[in-house]
């Protein structure tokens, strides 16, 4: 491996603590780097990459308050502050399964466990960073969404670093889908598969069949991989979305339940499994899921005013059997001020708000206070404040009231 020049590079470090900080700077500045931005929570390195280019982002796991790490890089992929010409290294002193699978899902280039040594973390960006180097082409083309010339560049790639085949090829067929040319991705991942057993072309494998509209053959292959590496949580998602299309909401339920227990801290996954709960009538899994999504939410890319209504619904349906048990009628008030701390502005959002917290007070057998809140309802209307209920919700309360 040649002796690589980091004089160049731009570096964005992300490090709560101050002696590591200082510690990982140094090793920066003896590696060569010259350019070395800092960040001390998430919220301050966000803003720098919104800012400013980094080839180089050594982010750790545990920032203290506020976003984790993985919640970091799930916003910046989400956000593409990110582009894939840059190098992103997880840094982390927590080696458990939860850390693990939620960081590969958001696919950081590596990680490295603390403590290390400089020469390790030398070897380790090196080595990423002369492949970055090699794909420059490729990325930056896939950065574009140009995905014919990402491909065209791969396989210059592929010629001239044999020992590249293996991500040229994954590049390769990663973006025969994005062009949904999905024989020719199914022909390349087939190709790889013969001779080497790789996981992520198992995956594109199914993939290609699903999109095909083959859903037998693509669930065959999913449950396969599934089989194969426990790594490979997204397996579950795709499982799922084939058991949905084929009307089977509750082994769909399952599959998540299972995802779950692997990888807790994917908040999308958390709302599917809530959505498909409720779906089958199963308000309480329903209820836990959003419940989790609540929590996720305070420091996700994904804290959308869904996340909270859901909750409300789920244990309004919960209400529907009876009034809620007093552990149940505290998540259902704290979920609800947090609606109306930051979404109750929207009309729809004031509206939903307003039908589970109705819900919950007849469900108590207190039709005073559900009138109350219906009547300031029918207020907010009259000002365009709120959406209207429907016939039939109104309907339904007149006759709940005694009207």
């Amino acid at each position: 491996m040649a002796q690589q020049d980091f004089s160049k590079k731009k570096a964005l470090l992300i490090e709560d603590m101050a002696e590591a900080r200082i510690m990982q700077r140094k090793m920066l500045t003896d590696f060569g780097f010259t350019s070395i931005d800092i960040a001390m929570k998430a919220e301050t390195a966000i803003e720098l990459l919104r800012n400013k280019s980094f080839d180089v982002i050594l982010s750790d796991y545990n920032l203290g308050n506020g976003k984790d790490g993985q919640q970091l890089l799930e916003e910046v992929r989400h956000s593409k502050l990110i582009p894939n010409t840059a190098t992103y290294l997880m840094v982390t002193a927590e080696t458990s399964i939860e850390m693990v699978m939620g960081a590969i899902e958001y696919q950081p280039d590596g990680y490295i466990t603390k403590p290390f040594s400089q020469a390790v973390l030398q070897r380790r960006l090196s080595k990423l960073l002369e492949t970055k180097d090699r794909l420059y082409d490729v990325n930056a083309a896939l950065d574009a969404n140009n995905f014919e010339d990402a491909i065209k560049a791969a396989k210059g790639v592929m010629k001239k670093y044999p020992s590249l085949i293996g991500k040229c090829e994954r590049i390769i067929g990663e973006s025969l889908l994005e062009i949904e040319q999905y024989k020719k991705a199914l022909s390349l991942f087939n190709k790889t598969l013969k001779s080497r057993k790789m996981p992520w072309a198992l995956f594109g494998k199914a993939k290609s069949y699903f999109l095909m509209g083959e859903l037998e053959k693509a669930e065959l292959h999913f449950r396969q991989l599934m089989l194969d590496n426990r790594f490979f949580v997204s397996a579950y998602d795709w499982l799922a979305k084939i058991q949905v299309l084929q009307d089977k909401p509750e082994e769909a339920q399952a599959t998540l339940v299972e995802a779950i227990g692997r990888s807790p801290k994917n908040i999308l996954r958390q709302m599917e499994l809530g959505n498909i709960s409720l779906s089958i009538g199963d308000s309480m899994t329903a209820e836990m899921s959003f419940r989790r999504a609540v929590f996720l939410a305070k420091f996700s890319c994904y804290n959308t005013a869904d996340v909270y209504l859901k909750h409300l619904e789920s244990l309004a349906r919960i209400s529907d059997n009876g009034p809620l048990l007093p552990r149940q009628r505290d998540n259902f008030e704290s979920t609800l001020k947090k609606v109306h701390e930051s979404f109750f502005e929207d009309p729809t959002n004031k509206s939903k708000a307003y039908s589970y917290e109705i819900d919950i007070y007849l469900a108590d057998n207190d039709p005073l206070t559900a009138k109350q809140i219906f009547e300031g309802w029918l207020s907010e209307v009259k000002t365009a404040s709120a959406t209207a209920p429907t016939k039939e919700q109104s309907a339904n309360y007149t006759k709940a009231f005694g009207g």
